[in-house]
This record gives C-alpha cells, structure tokens and sequence, in this order.
C-alpha cells in the first residue's frame, strides 16, 4: 500500500450477484474469523505503517459482534507467511458449516503479475503478499474461500483489491475490497490504518459513524458507504490517482456482523364473529 498524509459521508449500496438469494447471515450463527495484516516482511521489502492497526480494529469489532476470541486467528507481520495463510483459510474450511458466519481479512501488499502464471485463464493476476514474501494467487485465494461453508464476508486492504474477487462474491459471500483493480490502495500513518480500513472498520463501526439511518447498529453497506466516498476525498490528490473502494456479492440485503433477530410473527387473526338468526 501506498501512504498518504491527510482525513472526511456517503448512500447505500450493495451489488448482489447474478442469481443471490435473499438470505442474508442468520441470528445467533456461529462466527469464526482469520484476520491477517503484514506491516514488517521478511526481507527487504518495503514495510507498511497501517496493517496491524486494520487487524488490532478488525479483531476488535468482531469480539464486540459476537466472535469468541478463540474463534479468531490472527497473523500478524511475520506470523502471516503463505503457509500460515493456507493452514487459517483451512481451518476456517474445516470449522464453518451450513449455518456459520465467517470471515477473512488481509491488509498488506498485492502484486499484479502478468501472463496467467495461475491458468486462470486471466491475462494479468493479483496476489496477496505474505509475510515472507511468497504469494497466494487470486484463483487461489478464490477456491479456498469457495470451500468455507454457510455465510462469508471477504475484505482484502491492498493495491488492485477489487482483482482479487476472482470468483469470491456471491449471494451467501460478500466481497469488499480497498480499490478496483487498477488502482493502488494508500495508508494514512496518523490513524495506524489503511484509508479503507480505518473508515470502513474504525470510523463506521467502532465510531458509529456509519449508522446513516440512526437504528443503533452499523451494517457492513452502511459501513462501506462511508469508507467509499471518505476515500475517494482522502485519496484524490495522489499522483497515481484516487482509489475507489469495491463492493461486490451478498444477496441485496443490509448484512449485520451481529445479525438481528427475525421480527416476531404476526399475530393470528381475531375469530370471526357468528351471526345467527332464528327463523321462528
């Protein structure tokens, strides 16, 4: 991610998939989450200043959502090398079911790299930049999620995320990602965050300044409202231009990291009344 130096509200909007469902995350499903950031690569790769403070935000928005902390890995600097990322999409396969909520998020590096080194059949790639400076391919990153059951929400902080929904969104698995795939992704140092996370998850969520029709909770559209038009300020007098946050999945519902209980039945109709005459 680029870093930029700078601060800023938005309508809503969700793009459902071809085909969704209107079934959005149920009421008391069981969440799980990998949460990964790489501030400090392995190497000399040039660091970031803000994805450790995405992940410290994202962890906790979820536990104040309902995650145990057991049901959250997380893999910071150098914890998140590919391997480990491979073993926590895994994990997440292998604890979801049919009725869980999860999560993956990634703040860090992505590389475009040309010539469908993946056999995608895509001309140019993207690819998420661990720790130790190994990379995991769109269509990778793409099946492993496919493979996590029940309800998903993908959030990727890093140049040309938007590449990066290589197949993720669908009407059970919504997608954010920080940029469209050609546009780089920056970091604001004063917040500790990227410029997308630092709206989306802190501003919106933990700040509530998201909540734009006043209900007292925050869904992630309304969140991804404010981080998309914030950004697009924050970001438009960068010499490689604005970046333009990415939405895309879900079934055109407000998804809710603490989904609402359904709303109670309606009440039977009152017995109809007999009116009998007598014919004498």
């Amino acid at each position: 991610m680029k870093r930029i130096l700078l601060l800023v509200v938005a309508s809503l909007f969700l793009i459902p998939a071809p085909g969704a469902e209107a079934r959005r995350p149920e009421h008391n499903a069981e969440k799980w989450a990998v949460v990964a950031g790489v501030d400090k690569h392995m190497g000399r790769t040039r660091g970031n200043v803000g994805s450790v403070g995405d992940v410290n935000d994202m962890v906790t928005v979820l536990q104040r959502n309902g995650w145990r902390s057991d049901h959250i890995l997380v893999l910071k600097d150098h914890d998140a090398t590919l391997e480990n990322l491979r073993w926590g999409l895994d994990w997440l396969r292998d604890v979801s079911s049919d009725h869980s909520f999860s999560v993956f998020h990634f703040s860090g590096h992505v590389k475009q790299i040309n010539g469908d080194k993946d056999n995608d059949g895509e001309r140019l790639d993207e690819y998420l930049w661990a720790a130790d400076n190994r990379f995991m391919s769109d269509r990778e990153l793409s099946d492993r999620v496919r493979s996590v059951r029940g309800w998903s929400w993908t959030n990727i902080s890093g140049c040309e995320a938007a590449g990066l929904d290589d197949g993720i969104s669908a009407g059970h698995r919504l997608f954010t990602g920080s940029s469209q795939e050609s546009e780089k992704s920056y970091e604001y140092p004063p917040w500790k965050n990227s410029v997308f996370t630092g709206l989306l998850i802190d501003k919106a969520m933990l700040q509530g300044r998201g909540d734009f029709n006043s209900d007292g909770q925050v869904s992630i559209p309304e969140a991804f409202h404010l981080a998309y038009y914030e950004a697009e300020k924050i970001t438009r007098g960068q010499r490689k231009g604005a970046q333009h946050p990415y939405i895309a999945g879900g079934d055109g519902t407000e998804w809710f990291l603490n989904p609402p209980p359904p709303p109670p039945p309606p009440p039977p109709p009152p017995p109809r009344e007999c009116l009998i005459i007598c014919l004498g």
